[in-house]
């Protein structure tokens, strides 16, 4: 069984959500209904919105869910095996300053660390989520979006919110065109939203 495959807009692709780079795609900002929903073995995708320059409907990302945690297990996780999660007060590597652990789970309630990308705003909506998911099973192409085949269209998703249901059709034929069309765990292109300065980093695996 491939589990579900829920669809969304990414509307700001900046290597934060999702964070794809030190080895795992982590989702633990943004999206919160997604974050509650899905479980390990389904598959999350986004595509682009109308005003991404190639144009609408191209595939940024795909993950299956390896793991979910609860934001505060992500948070103890990161401290004990992936601090470069955590956004550095000052780093001169994007892929540092885009972590995405940016919530501290020491205090309750717990407290955002003022380096990470998210403001106080998104702070309330962030916290609903409750759960990060992670995957060691990515493809991810970022700012190098690609088109998804004709028969798979009705898997792109328009408007706020997300998808899964109207996908169900679509699942298998989905996650067998991309693993035949592509390397699971590459980096195919930057994250759009990347100062072209930072241009160069790497999927990589965990330090």
């Amino acid at each position: 069984m491939v589990g579900r495959l829920f669809t969304y807009v990414i509307k700001n692709d900046a290597g934060f959500a999702p964070n794809p780079f030190h080895g795992v795609l982590t989702l633990n900002c943004c999206k919160p209904d997604i974050r509650l929903e899905a479980q390990v073995g389904d598959w999350v995708a986004a595509n682009t919105a109308a005003d991404f320059p190639a144009g609408r409907g191209l595939l940024v990302y795909a993950m299956r869910v390896t793991d979910k945690k609860t934001m505060a297990e992500y948070d103890a996780w990161t401290r004990r095996e992936l601090p470069e999660k955590i956004p550095p007060a000052r780093s001169r590597h994007y892929a540092k300053r885009a972590g995405d652990s940016m919530y501290d789970f020491d205090a309750n309630p717990p407290t955002r660390r003022r380096d990470g990308f998210h403001s106080p705003e998104d702070m309330d909506r962030d916290l609903r989520g409750y759960y990060t998911l992670l995957s060691e099973h990515i493809y991810y192409s970022g700012g190098s979006s690609v088109e998804v085949p004709e028969h798979l269209r009705p898997i792109i998703h328009k408007g706020r919110a997300h998808k899964w249901r109207p996908n169900e059709p679509y699942v298998e034929d989905f996650v067998a065109w991309i693993a035949s069309e592509f390397e699971p765990n590459r980096l195919y292109g930057m994250p759009h939203g990347v100062p072209r300065s930072h241009e160069f980093a790497r999927i990589g695996s965990r330090p």
